[in-house]
């Protein structure tokens, strides 16, 4: 599934901290357990959205239901503060919550980022739950207008990436290759 590399990045991050909340060190399951005092401590944790969302996005594991997997597919092509990423606000209409989910909501809302933040947990509890939904195939017109000649397309995608690539690694610090 396609996925901005905001979401490939932080699902890995995010599935990593479930799985170190599903078993005691004796194997014991124990993730109820876990995700309660987690719950319970989301005031102390809530500055981690910041620099490690993941870690506080657990609490929120199984609070939403997906009415339209089609509009979390465009928001996970997208990351906060970028054109595609929605506001809670309208996120929410389109979401079952949970009724023990609401205080810890509102709580998240009045941090800085929380409204970022609960949109992210949303698409990862969405991936968590549906990672393999499948895309419905693109309609017979759709194909028309991209081309069928895909040679085309491939050569402006591989240049997108290259380009892609080579800017992330000027925002490390590496030079620039020469084109």
């Amino acid at each position: 599934m396609k996925k901005s590399r905001y979401f490939s990045d932080l699902i890995r991050s995010y599935n990593d901290e479930i799985d170190d909340l599903v078993t005691d060190s004796e194997g014991k399951s124990v993730l109820q357990k876990r995700l309660n005092d987690k719950r319970r401590a989301m005031g102390a944790i809530l500055p981690m959205i910041e620099f490690s969302p993941e870690m506080v996005a657990v609490v929120f594991y199984g609070a939403f239901g997906f009415n339209s997997g089609e509009s979390m597919l465009k928001i996970m092509l997208s990351e906060p503060g970028r054109s595609g990423f929605p506001a809670w606000s309208t996120l929410k209409k389109e979401l079952t919550i949970a009724d023990w989910a609401e205080p810890l909501i509102e709580a998240s809302l009045k941090a800085q980022g929380g409204d970022a933040f609960l949109v992210t947990t949303a698409v990862l509890e969405f991936l968590r739950n549906k990672d393999t939904y499948v895309a419905p195939a693109p309609e017979p017109a759709a194909e028309k207008e991209r081309g069928e000649d895909s040679d085309e397309s491939d050569e402006n995608d591989e240049q997108d990436l290259s380009e892609a690539g080579a800017d992330w690694l000027s925002e490390q610090g590496f030079e620039p290759l020469e084109r």
